[in-house]
């Protein structure tokens, strides 16, 4: 990592998204335990050390994290974009000038998911896309982005992380499979755990 990335990290939060109603999966997918621990532990784990603060949008537990909550407030049902929001606004107060998503059920988070999102420029969105294709949920915003998040909250349409990413002009990095330290394999339901 050079310089400027290394400066950049200093300004970046990491906002894990746990806000899910987990339906497909039964039970909240979050405090599932993996190894001994629960699964956003494992996330928080390969989370924390790209990013200079780490909070839990959308969680009604701690899961043993010393972190902060963020509510999803009014938008507590309009999904992981009222997580982003709940992520920007805790990070404009606190003087991150980027937060890095990343959901719950993804044990395997790549270690290296910040660096390979910073290497564009850093005035827009920034998502990878792999072979299996663009990982929305696992994105890097610029907290400029937040009014445009509360419009699209507001009107209550156009929901999609994706479709956030189209109208926010988001680079997209084209990455292999090799390029990851990690993998961006999800638990939706009580099969991908014994998959996992």
């Amino acid at each position: 990592m050079d310089k400027d990335q290394r400066d950049l990290v200093t300004r970046i939060a990491g906002i894990i998204l746990a806000g899910g109603a987990s339906r497909r999966f039964g039970t909240d997918k979050a405090a599932t335990v993996i190894e001994g621990r629960p699964m956003i532990a494992h996330v928080a784990d390969r989370l924390g050390p790209q990013v200079a603060s780490i909070a839990i949008a959308g969680a009604n537990q701690t899961y043993t994290l010393a972190c902060p909550l963020l509510e999803d407030g009014a938008h507590a049902t309009k999904g992981p974009l009222a997580g982003l929001a709940a992520g920007l606004s805790w990070a404009l107060g606190n003087d991150f000038t980027h937060v890095v998503t990343a959901p719950c059920d993804v044990p395997l988070l790549p270690r290296n998911l910040v660096r390979l999102l910073s290497s564009h420029g850093q005035t827009s969105p920034a998502v990878l896309e792999t072979p299996r294709g663009i990982e929305a949920a696992c994105a890097m915003w610029p907290v400029s982005v937040f009014s445009k998040v509360e419009d699209r909250l507001q009107a209550g349409k156009s929901l999609s992380m994706m479709g956030l990413l189209e109208d926010a002009g988001a680079s997209v990095i084209q990455v292999q499979a090799g390029d990851l330290d990690g993998s961006f394999i999800n638990i939706n339901a009580p099969d991908d755990l014994a998959q996992l």
